[in-house]
């Protein structure tokens, strides 16, 4: 069915363990296809069954969340035969290369805040995941690695994630960064829940678990 719909691929965005991200066209609109590629090393069977269940998975996130006042992606269609989503394209660039990140900090704590409240996790929340503009519009994007249901260690490895993003990008201003994130966190979810997830982002660093990319 996708196939008589007449989809032009424009450019690569970026390739991913586990996905290629390309823009298309489709009547004159610009959409974003992730296509989650075949991997040679696993069984046909099960590639096929984690690539569709992956897919699954992402859009119902995706839908939840915008239904639900986040800012993400549209969802467009999905193609479960090839594992592949189109959504919105959104005109902005990566937090990690604006100009003055903490200008958005404390709108980021208010979105991260509400997407937590709903028990969702995004799973791999760095700089390179989050899409501002020069209107101050701010999206999350890729939710590859997002977990339903998310618990208070899945919300604290978001925030440990974001600040190690921060520390490597920007070290200088990062403090300042995240202090402004946890003020829209806060407004949000209020002072206990903030103290609990900080406690937990504490436990977590001690263990060294988890290696970030900005």
């Amino acid at each position: 069915m996708l196939e008589q719909l007449d989809f032009v691929e424009e450019k690569l965005i970026r390739v991913g363990a586990e996905a290629e991200v390309k823009t298309v066209l489709w009547k004159g609109m610009k959409l974003v296809m992730k296509n989650r590629t075949p991997k040679r090393y696993r069984n046909d069977f099960i590639d096929t069954r984690v690539r569709r269940n992956r897919t699954i998975h992402e859009a119902k996130v995706l839908t939840y969340l915008s239904e639900n006042g986040v800012p993400v992606p549209l969802l467009f269609f999905i193609d479960l035969q090839q594992s592949i989503i189109f959504m919105q394209f959104i005109r902005g660039m990566e937090l990690r290369n604006a100009s003055n990140p903490t200008e958005h900090s404390e709108q980021l704590g208010k979105v991260v805040g509400v997407m937590h409240s709903l028990n969702v996790a995004h799973g791999d929340l760095t700089l390179s995941n989050i899409i501002v503009n020069d209107a101050k519009g701010l999206w999350l994007v890729d939710f590859g690695l997002s977990v339903f249901n998310a618990e208070l260690e899945d919300k604290a490895v978001d925030l440990h994630l974001l600040e190690r993003s921060a520390q490597s990008t920007f070290p200088s201003t990062a403090s300042v960064f995240f202090k402004g994130f946890l003020r829209g966190y806060e407004d949000v979810l209020g002072v206990q829940t903030v103290e609990r997830t900080l406690a937990k982002m504490k436990s977590i660093r001690m263990r060294g678990r988890y290696v970030v990319k900005p």
